[in-house]
């Protein structure tokens, strides 16, 4: 499971966490409201206090990506079952209906975690039980239960409904999980099978980006070895034309291997203090020429801006601008204009890439930045390159906590925007 799914595994933890904080606020009022039993109100609270801290915690380490996320994981969950293992010990040790609950922890584990940590979470579990019981056998811990004095099974109805309810709910959460593997399994088996379309396609565009330059190498390359009466204004052309053919086959494999280490991980960011403005003027001065030798106008807004420092990884930031921008430059035509903009709001920057180009259909908004699918229309079909731009700048993106969004319509050009964290 790479960075990017387990996130989504730990804001769906997150989530379900809350709903639990609600649950057992709304059971400690039932108990005590309408089945009237003395339990130990004040540590519930502070378990409950305690695991809404973690929470919050945790939700806001999630926004600005942890650079060991893992470890995050890993240390939610351990605090879930130490939670889970004081809620039992406060409701009645052994004889407490929440024992039961252990069964969809360890399930939770088994999804979010690899499944030895499932083995090991499950010896935690009988550790910090057997823990317990130690201390109450010698004495260092009393007995706390909701049942004061009673047996534990069947001595009434407000026994017998509190299990029954416990059980119950621990069934169906059962399913709930196995039903959610279930979907996520099925949704994973469909995206392979897009995944092996969109590969194929991939591959066979890739095939025809690289012969067409290579045929042209291997053309002008035959015409310079023959014509050696031709005149040198014509071989310098010839040799302009392979020079940038090589370079067009260079530029295809660099974006084919850039996005091979993002999906496997060799990638590594390297978090520092930079100047935002310095870092933009830095990008788009790489992409000046280009855009003059098109006739297209970029023009750089960041009056705002101009000396705020920004955290994250300078050159990977640079990376993703100059993809944006070559992406304005290469789907704009002649005359067009492009630029960047950049603002703060709320703390943040928040950085557009505009164009006047050919502007995307809301229907393409999403697979725009799938990695092996480019959009296949009249209107952008004579667009060199296999759109892994935006895969690139999106995966970047996405590994630095930030998050990008489009707005685009056909005929009226695009502005692709991200926000990220002022120092």
């Amino acid at each position: 499971m790479n960075d990017s799914e387990l996130r989504e595994h730990l804001k769906w933890l997150i989530r379900l966490r809350w709903s639990a904080c609600a649950a057992v606020l709304a059971a400690a009022h039932l108990l005590r409201e309408i089945f009237e039993l003395d339990f130990p109100v004040l540590p519930v609270y502070i378990i409950l206090v305690s695991v809404i801290a973690c929470n919050l915690y945790f939700q806001n380490r999630l926004r600005f990506a942890p650079e060991n996320i893992f470890r995050d994981a890993v240390l939610q969950i351990g605090l879930d079952y130490v939670a889970l293992s004081a809620a039992i010990y406060f409701s009645g040790g052994c004889d407490s209906p929440f024992l039961y609950y252990y069964i969809f922890h360890i399930v939770i584990t088994g999804v979010i975690l690899p499944k030895v940590w499932a083995y090991g979470f499950t010896a935690f579990a009988v550790m910090l039980q057997g823990i317990v019981l130690g201390l109450k056998h010698t004495g260092l811990l009393s007995h706390v239960g909701i049942f004061k004095d009673r047996p534990v099974f069947f001595s009434g109805m407000e026994v017998i409904s509190i299990y029954g309810a416990v059980f119950i709910s621990t069934l169906a959460l059962t399913a709930y999980f196995v039903t959610y593997l279930s979907d996520r399994l099925s949704k994973k088996q469909e995206e392979i099978r897009r995944l092996y379309i969109s590969q194929s396609n991939f591959i066979a565009n890739l095939s025809h980006e690289i012969t067409t330059p290579l045929n042209t190498v291997k053309g002008f390359g035959a015409l310079l070895y023959t014509s050696c009466d031709e005149a040198a204004e014509e071989r310098e052309n010839y040799k302009k034309w392979i020079d940038v053919s090589v370079n067009h086959i260079i530029g295809l494999l660099n974006d084919v291997m850039e996005l091979s280490k993002i999906e496997t991980g060799n990638i590594k960011l390297f978090r520092e203090a930079f100047r935002i403005s310095d870092a933009v003027y830095d990008s788009a001065g790489m992409l000046c020429l280009r855009a003059k030798n098109k006739g297209i106008a970029v023009s750089i807004e960041m009056e705002d801006v101009k000396d705020s420092y920004c955290h994250g990884d300078a050159k990977h930031f640079r990376e993703i601008i100059i993809n944006l921008l070559e992406n304005a430059i290469k789907y704009t035509p002649a005359g067009g204009r492009a630029g960047i903009t950049a603002r703060k709001i709320n703390g943040s920057v928040e950085v557009a890439v505009w164009d006047t180009g050919k502007g995307i259909a809301p229907e393409h908004h999403e697979s725009i930045f799938n990695a092996y699918e480019q959009l296949r229309s009249e209107r952008f079909n004579k667009i060199e390159g296999v759109g892994l731009g935006l895969s690139i700048v999106k995966r970047l993106i996405e590994m630095h906590g930030w998050i990008i969004r489009m707005e685009s319509e056909p005929d009226k050009g695009s502005r692709f925007i991200f926000s990220l964290p002022l120092l």
